[in-house]
């Protein structure tokens, strides 16, 4: 049997316990990133094992086998669940699967994160939001 543990500070659990306002989309996919070590592969200082995902929502990707992707919501919901159906050109298909890992809500929240990278936060032209630490964040370990 599989299961998550999630760690929480005290008044973070009581306001989820109190049904209180949860993090938009893109801030708990980030949280959800960082958890899930995502951003071990996924580096944004320098090329990880994986892709780097700053502003590569509705851009092209060029595949192993030559052909070119357009990474919309599909396409980053497919990396997630079925990680070896498109290859990214240049990368080995070491990414595991997270079909049956995670929710609904946290494949929403996943694509919403990485649909919020590179994009110029409101009232700024051309900045590109960078993944903060993940100091402070929720921790996840898989327990069998």
């Amino acid at each position: 049997m599989i299961g998550n543990i999630i760690v929480m500070e005290p008044k973070e659990y009581a306001q989820w316990m109190a049904g209180g306002p949860s993090a938009p989309l893109p801030e708990a996919g980030k949280q959800l990133f960082a958890s899930l070590g995502c951003s071990t592969c996924h580096r944004f200082d320098i090329q990880g094992r994986g892709p780097n995902l700053t502003a590569v929502y509705n851009k092209p990707v060029l595949l192993e086998d030559g052909r070119t992707v357009i990474a919309d919501e599909n396409y980053v919901r497919e990396s997630i669940l079925n990680p070896t159906a498109k290859i990214v050109n240049g990368f080995k298909p070491v990414m595991p699967t997270f079909q049956g890992l995670v929710s609904d809500e946290q494949l929403n929240a996943l694509v919403a994160y990485v649909k919020s990278l590179g994009q110029a936060p409101a009232g700024t032209a051309g900045a590109q939001n960078q993944p903060a630490a993940p100091a402070g964040q929720p921790q996840t370990t898989q327990v069998q």
